[in-house]
């Protein structure tokens, strides 16, 4: 005589959410899934321009930052102004971390932060493009 194994009709349930729960939810018809903060686009910047064409949404490599941007060199002789030593203020592209990620401060489709101000305290009060 076989024996059946009888599942609880809870956990048979509670199976079935958790599958439905994991899947993707697909994208409605016609909705807009681009950011809705885009700092470039005065520059007529494409999407394309900073993202590699049919690739997920990543954060581009500083590479592409500098194309546009300058190295880090040139962004701390055009920020030089922000320096103020007798202040305390630092220039943020003459860093004692070297050459820090582009994206650790400058964010395009989110507001920008101030890296400095995770380790850094009092904070300095310096706005971030």
């Amino acid at each position: 005589m076989k024996q059946s194994i009888k599942v609880p009709v809870l956990m048979i349930v509670l199976l079935t959410l958790f599958i439905i729960i994991s899947l993707p939810v697909p994208a409605v018809s016609g909705s807009d899934n681009s950011p809705n903060i885009n700092k470039h686009k005065d520059q007529d910047t494409t999407c394309e321009s900073c993202h590699e064409k049919g690739s997920p949404p990543v954060r581009p490599g500083d590479v592409t930052c500098m194309n546009c941007h300058g190295s880090y060199t040139e962004l701390a002789e055009k920020t030089a102004n922000l320096e103020n030593n007798k202040a305390g203020i630092q220039n943020p592209h003459k860093s004692h971390m070297g050459e820090a990620r582009c994206t650790l401060c400058h964010k395009n489709h989110v507001p920008s932060v101030l890296y400095c101000n995770e380790c850094h305290s009092p904070k300095f009060d310096m706005k971030v493009p």
